[in-house]
């Protein structure tokens, strides 16, 4: 049985082988650097320190990151929200009809389950790191990511923070799937079906790895989510730093 599953999966797997106006905020931003290069910007700009803009550019993704790590780092954080549930791994997904006619849905359903579980208790320990990040952004660092697209400071904190948040993540995601015993049947059969699909382009059979990916692609899409709300209505976030520094540049 153990072998004829291994050809099913093997087999399927080499088968399936805001705008915020009519200005928008990066122009505000650059209109109002201009004004501290000596532009033709307001006076009210003009008295605003740079370190106050760069503070409340800090706050507002620091408030935005913060609602991202509470949303997901939660239980159902992943699991209960079908935008963000992490799939099973694209081999066993797209063979799942022949897996589940064979008879091990139920199983899949618990190895799905635990991967989802993991992350959310990964995804729970990020704030310190992205708090760090966005503490370290410099001046330069907030006008280029006030002037880029809408989701310019998730792309910032992915490239600054996402190798750290991996290897935090990573031990985090391995001792909770290793108390799950179906992920320790996958990491079974997979094993024994690896020479057969190591080859298979884009195949990823670390599950650990998978998962960890699976909730980094997660967190900074809700991140993103919340910079984009930022972006609209920076003066939503309630804090008053934020609105002090937005309702400025934008006169």
């Amino acid at each position: 049985m153990r072998r004829a599953l291994i050809g099913l999966i093997a087999s399927g797997a080499l088968a399936a082988s805001t705008t915020v106006g009519a200005q928008s905020l990066g122009d505000r931003f650059k209109q109002f650097m201009g004004s501290v290069d000596g532009g033709n910007a307001n006076s009210s700009a003009q008295q605003l320190p740079e370190s106050e803009v760069v503070s409340g550019l800090r706050a507002a993704l620091a408030d935005g990151a913060s609602a991202a790590v509470t949303q997901l780092g939660q239980n159902d954080g992943f699991w209960g929200d079908a935008a963000r549930r992490i799939p099973l791994p694209g081999w066993m997904g797209k063979t799942s009809g022949v897996l589940r006619g064979a008879g091990f849905g139920d199983q899949m359903d618990s190895f799905q389950l635990s991967m989802n579980r993991a992350a959310e208790q990964a995804t729970a320990e990020a704030g310190p790191i992205v708090r760090e990040t966005i503490n370290s952004m410099s001046v330069r660092d907030a006008y280029d990511i006030l002037q880029g697209s809408d989701t310019a400071a998730t792309e910032y904190l992915r490239d600054k923070a996402g190798d750290d948040l991996a290897a935090k993540f990573e031990p985090i995601i391995a001792n909770t799937t290793a108390q799950s015993q179906a992920v320790s049947r996958y990491e079974s059969l997979t094993s024994k079906a690896k020479p057969m699909l190591q080859f298979v382009p884009g195949m990823n059979l670390d599950v650990n790895d998978y998962v960890t990916q699976q909730a980094l692609d997660g967190l900074f899409a809700v991140i993103g989510q919340q910079e984009q709300k930022i972006r609209a209505n920076p003066a939503a976030t309630g804090s008053a730093i934020v609105k002090k520094v937005f309702s400025t540049v934008s006169r």
